[in-house]
């Protein structure tokens, strides 16, 4: 009978690791929606400067979200 032996400190590192990356990639994404959304509604109400700002919102969360996806794939990959 062979028993593995796992180090708890490491164990413990991939679950907050995980559980923050699920939640920050969540959230990002979420701010994707929202600001293009809003950008919309914002557009057709003819508020251009909170459309911008909206537009600049879903821009910089969408440009964080692809690089934490990128950098996910590619320790995915080192390992």
């Amino acid at each position: 009978m062979t028993v593995f032996a796992v180090e708890g400190g490491l164990l413990l590192q991939v679950v907050w690791v995980s559980l923050l990356a699920g939640i920050g990639i969540t959230s990002l994404f979420a701010l994707v929606i929202l600001g293009s959304a809003k950008a919309g509604d914002a557009r057709r109400s003819g508020h251009g400067a909170a459309a911008a700002a909206y537009l600049t919102l879903a821009v910089l969360a969408f440009a964080l979200f692809a690089l934490g996806v990128a950098l996910g794939v590619q320790t995915m990959i080192e390992k």
